[in-house]
């Protein structure tokens, strides 16, 4: 059982639209909604739960329909409707695309999913026009039908909206029109009665004519050939002068009824309930009378068509129209790839470009012969200015020519028209390009050398002329990475090296990290001498190192300092007669230097003992006496 909600509308109101002027009157109206089908989901941020929306269909008791403003927002129930409001120019644009003006059957959706579509539409036009917070359409979900069914149909309506695009209400087109022969009349190529929305019987009636007597006898004549008066929407016609009239022209009125919608709005008189939308859809009578058929009569004409050896329509080529003795009869341009010389009396001629559109060579001249009441057709073709491109591309130091760069060639619309790359020589060569601005660019830089990300502007302005440009590529740099170890495989930290050029130039210096780590970066290829010029404390310091770095590689370095060492010379006398006493053991300890805490004992002889032993501090303890003497 459906549920039904009520209020009134009350005003009177007088609508101006830009194509039209409408007087709606609107008494008190009272607003129907029933239960419907929702027939998607929507992930709702406010509730945080996907919920079904939109599942009512708001009517007046004439059946005109009502949109709600408020994404929501409580339906009112029993207030008197006064106060009207203004409506956004994007949902009167919406409701122009929407239902009721149109049924969805363009979409192949029935026309309670159309009318479902332009609700939901407005309440999403009006969060992205910043109106309120409307719902988000990226939130929508599948529900009884599925989402790719409708949200076509509501992203169609929302830009509309958003782009205040305006449907096409009533045109006639094109407004202006040169009729040429076909058999026995003067035809003119098929005029249509354009709209977004059906109308029946249109009537199309011969308004003027510069010759008031060809009135009777102008035909209007539809598609199939079939002489009519009455046209429906989106049908062409075509009108048939006969070819005996003179030069002249004829002025064709159009009538026709469209019906258009047409919406009020209505501010809530209590806070919190719905705004609405009223969509009255009522007749408009429309009248286009500004199309204007011309014909040239009697004389001839030539008409020539302007092209490029590409294809492309030209606009800007001049002409002079010249008798067989020289004498110049008329000049004229191309515009869209047509010039025209009108009222041109029967006769051989000869037809000279004298000036080509830009970008293109001038053509040669035509001879043409003009008919009685005929119009002479010349294709005139130019040939488009083209040339190549030739890039040298070298080595920024040595000059040589360096292979396999490689380089994208764009347009001027930032299009790639062409990929080249250098051989051996160093040049890389577009093709035949036309006439135009292009931008060079190199995309993959030469095996080590660095990318050059310049953009180099080229135009080709010259008939076969090939343009060149020299590009210098830097190679890259190479480095070098030490590792610095003791004599005993020890990592060491603090060795200084200083890195020279081969003329004793220091380039830079480095000392090595706790992983005995020492890099030298960013260096150009070439030979450098690397010296150590101070060593860590206990060691010696190496002999210097010639090294080659290469570009983009790192060359990698051991070197070991060996560790300082000097003798040790003991022996053990006896104080009192100076001799030297066997059998006392000694313990020597290292308490400072590169074997700080290791020991080692040694038992006394009756010579002198010599010891080698790294550089720093020993503790000598005696740890057990001569037999006979006391421990010292």
């Amino acid at each position: 059982m459906s549920k039904r909600k009520r209020f009134k509308l009350i005003t009177t109101i007088t609508l101006i639209f830009t194509f039209l002027l409408t007087n709606i009157k609107v008494f008190a109206v009272e607003i129907n909604s029933t239960d419907a089908e929702s027939y998607l989901n929507y992930d709702s941020p406010t509730w945080g739960k996907v919920l079904p929306i939109g599942n009512h269909r708001y009517y007046a008791p004439d059946l005109r329909t009502c949109y709600c403003l408020n994404t929501g927002a409580l339906n009112p129930t029993g207030q008197d409707y006064t106060e009207e409001i203004p409506l956004d120019g994007g949902i009167e644009t919406i409701i122009y695309w929407g239902y009721p003006a149109r049924d969805g059957s363009e979409w192949g959706i029935s026309a309670d999913e159309y009318r479902y579509c332009t609700q939901l539409a407005i309440w999403a036009y009006q969060k992205e026009a910043s109106l309120s917070r409307g719902l988000d359409r990226t939130r929508l979900q599948d529900g009884t039908v599925p989402l790719s069914r409708l949200k076509p149909v509501i992203d169609f309506l929302v830009e509309k909206g958003l782009n205040k695009e305006l449907p096409t209400f009533f045109e006639v087109t094109p407004s202006n029109i040169v009729a040429h022969q076909e058999g026995d009349y003067f035809v003119s190529e098929p005029i249509k009665l354009k709209s977004d929305y059906e109308f029946k019987d249109a009537k199309v009636t011969i308004k003027s004519s510069s010759n008031p007597g060809l009135k009777d006898v102008v035909k209007i004549k539809d598609m199939d050939g079939d002489e009519r008066n009455t046209y429906n929407s989106n049908e062409s016609f075509r009108v048939y002068i006969p070819i005996d009239a003179e030069t002249g022209d004829i002025k064709i009125d159009a009538k026709a009824t469209v019906e258009l919608p047409a919406s009020l709005a209505y501010a809530t008189p209590v806070a919190g309930k719905q705004d609405m939308s009223l969509v009255n859809i009522s007749p408009q009578a429309m009248n286009k009378d500004n199309v204007t058929v011309s014909w040239t009569g009697l004389n001839g004409a030539i008409e020539i068509v302007k092209k490029g050896d590409d294809g492309t329509l030209l606009t800007g080529a001049k002409f002079v129209l010249k008798s067989t003795d020289g004498s110049k009869i008329a000049e004229t341009a191309s515009e869209n790839g047509k010039a025209v010389f009108n009222d041109i009396k029967p006769a051989d001629y000869i037809l000279e470009e004298t000036e080509a559109p830009t970008g293109y060579l001038i053509t040669n001249p035509v001879n043409v012969t003009v008919k009685p009441n005929k119009v002479s057709t010349v294709e005139m073709v130019d040939t488009q200015i083209k040339g190549k491109i030739q890039i040298l591309k070298i080595d920024g130091e040595t000059q040589k020519p360096l292979k396999g760069a490689e380089f994208e060639v764009k347009n001027a619309n930032g299009e790639r028209v062409a990929t080249i790359i250098s051989g051996d020589d160093g040049i890389a060569e577009t093709g035949v390009l036309p006439f135009a601005n292009y931008v060079i660019k190199e995309i993959k830089a030469p095996d080590k050398y660095t990318l050059d990300g310049k953009e180099y502007p080229v135009s080709i302005s010259k008939h076969m002329e090939t343009v060149k440009l020299t590009v210098a590529n830097t190679k890259k740099n190479g480095s070098i990475e030490i590792i610095k170890k003791g004599d005993d495989g020890k990592l060491l930290e603090g060795a200084e090296f200083n890195l020279e050029d081969t003329n004793g130039k220091v380039i830079a210096t480095q000392k090595s990290n706790k992983d005995g780590k020492v890099v030298f970066s960013d260096l150009k290829e070439g030979n450098y001498v690397l010296k150590e010029v101070k060593a860590p404390k206990g060691y010696n310091i190496v002999n210097p190192v010639n090294v080659e770095v290469k570009a983009d590689e790192v060359t990698k370095l051991d070197l070991t300092d060996k560790a300082t060492t000097g003798k040790l010379l003991i022996k053990k006398i006896d104080v009192a007669t100076g001799k030297e006493v066997p059998g006392a053991k000694i313990k020597i300890t290292c308490i400072e230097g590169l074997d700080k805490g290791k020991s080692f004992e040694f038992v006394s002889t009756d010579k002198e003992q010599e010891f080698t032993l790294k550089a720093g501090q020993y503790e000598f303890v005696e740890t057990q006496a001569p037999k006979g003497y006391e421990l010292n």
